[in-house]
């Protein structure tokens, strides 16, 4: 990177046309900016994340001098994110900077990879009072390609420091990027998956930001992208203008959206435990934005999971990916269950008998396997209409994978069995369960569905025509 001081007479047209006679590439990723007039100090904020969980800043200060062998007098901790293992490194000295930048892309601490990301410095007093900058994330593994060329389109559209790319570091750099920042919208581009990983770090760093509550907009890039749909934001990016999406978000309208926790806590030991004794499981938590699935829609969810393991590289667009879930779909069809028998339902402290069914799912969004409408949209006087910020998910069962396809292609509805704010499923034996497209099997045990804190703040498209691309 090269930086250049323009004489207080100069022009910046025609210095970029010098530049373009040297190379129009050169000139595409030029940046000007205003600094203020004052005594420089050399001051690099670098992100090293990857560092074991909860431990101290002295710990982590340690592990630092031992792997990176810092220099205390120009290096300090100056942030530390105990649960998410990671500390923001204050360093006075561009060579040190560079050294330890270099240095830990190739260091591992208890055979994890370290990451680390150079961090600017926002000066929160100079933004204007009605100012709302935009935070973008973007996972350039989404969507084939399209997330990598987003990733360029948004850094040459705003300032590159507010865009970043999950694959290094995760969402956390650009949270603590704009700790500070009074007021911020963010963008999401990616799909279901991971707008839930950005909406859980939010959760987790919300008490750190000076802008608790910042909107979250989606670009969505993913395979079934539900809730994009049901936020206007479509079934899937397809290259529109980038600045149209920039105009779409600043248009968008603030909702709010429940989120719900999940706790799972196994009643049978795990294996492996030391000297071959069995230990139990401790309870896990996850959190859940769209839905969670019992049996065969987790089941599906999971054969189409270890495909894509096997061979990575082929599931790159949505038209293949949803063609690998028809094919797991049809060689489930000859397939019977009896879940109803193997799983037992508490709905808000009163038991709910189950019908014959093959699948059970919590929905908290009116859209399910890539935009289909699994309650339905029949009035029904045992049933609050569904809302996204009202509290209460709806339980729908299915009684197979036939059904599972009439659903998507609307011809029919699931079975509406329950409606509430507290759930207590019991698994009689283990079975695959599915939270926002994220499957795997559960052991026989107890589960436990309730409202996980406040309400997210979402932006959904606005219907009235954008009025400022042309302006």
């Amino acid at each position: 990177v090269q930086r250049m001081v323009l004489d207080n007479q100069e022009l910046i047209l025609n210095r970029l046309k010098d530049i373009r006679k040297t190379s129009i590439r050169q000139m595409n990723q030029t940046r000007f900016y205003i600094v203020e007039n004052s005594k420089s100090i050399v001051r690099v904020n670098l992100f090293v994340g990857g560092l074991p969980p909860q431990l101290s800043p002295e710990e982590y200060t340690n592990i630092l001098k031992d792997e990176l062998t810092i220099k205390t007098n120009v290096v300090s901790v100056s942030h530390v994110y105990q649960a998410q293992g990671a500390v923001v490194l204050e360093i006075s000295c561009f060579s040190e900077a560079e050294r330890i930048y270099m240095l830990v892309k190739d260091t591992t601490v208890n055979d994890k990879p370290l990451n680390v990301v150079v961090i600017p410095e926002v000066m929160a007093s100079k933004i204007p009072q009605n100012c709302c900058p935009l935070l973008v994330f973007v996972n350039p593994k989404s969507g084939g390609l399209k997330g990598r060329d987003l990733l360029y389109s948004f850094r040459k559209l705003l300032n590159p420091h507010q865009v970043f790319e999950l694959t290094n570091g995760g969402p956390l750099p650009g949270f603590h990027t704009f700790s500070k920042v009074p007021s911020f919208r963010v963008l999401v581009c990616g799909g279901d998956g991971t707008v839930g990983w950005v909406l859980g770090a939010l959760e987790e760093i919300r008490h750190k930001l000076v802008c608790s509550e910042p909107s979250v907009a989606i670009l969505p890039l993913g395979t079934g992208n539900d809730l994009g749909r049901v936020l206007r934001w479509g079934a899937g990016y397809s290259g529109e203008d980038p600045y149209s999406i920039l105009v779409s978000v600043d248009e968008a309208d603030d909702v709010l959206m429940d989120r719900w926790t999940i706790l799972l806590d196994a009643d049978e030991p795990a294996e492996g435990a030391e000297n071959g004794i069995a230990e139990p499981e401790p309870p896990k938590i996850v959190q859940m934005n769209n839905y969670c699935g019992f049996g065969i829609d987790a089941e599906l969810s999971l054969d189409f999971h270890h495909a894509r393991e096997e061979e990575p590289g082929k599931f790159n667009s949505r038209f293949h990916n949803k063609g690998v879930y028809v094919k797991v779909g049809l060689q489930k069809i000859s397939h019977t269950r009896n879940l109803h028998k193997d799983i037992k339902l508490q709905v808000d402290q009163h038991e709910v008998e189950l019908p014959s069914i093959e699948g059970l799912i919590f929905i908290n969004i009116p859209s399910w396997g890539s935009g289909a409408d699994l309650w339905g949209s029949e009035s029904d006087n045992r049933f609050e209409k569904p809302r996204i910020d009202d509290g209460l998910l709806e339980v729908v069962g299915v009684t197979g994978v036939v059904h599972m396809g009439q659903v998507q292609g609307g011809f029919r509805s699931g079975i509406r069995i329950a409606q509430g704010s507290y759930f207590r499923v019991t698994l009689l034996k283990a079975i695959p369960v599915q939270v926002d497209g994220e499957p795997w099997i559960q052991a026989p045990g107890q589960i436990i569905i309730s409202a996980a804190g406040p309400k997210v703040h979402m932006l959904k498209k606005s219907k009235q025509k954008q009025k400022k691309i042309g302006s």
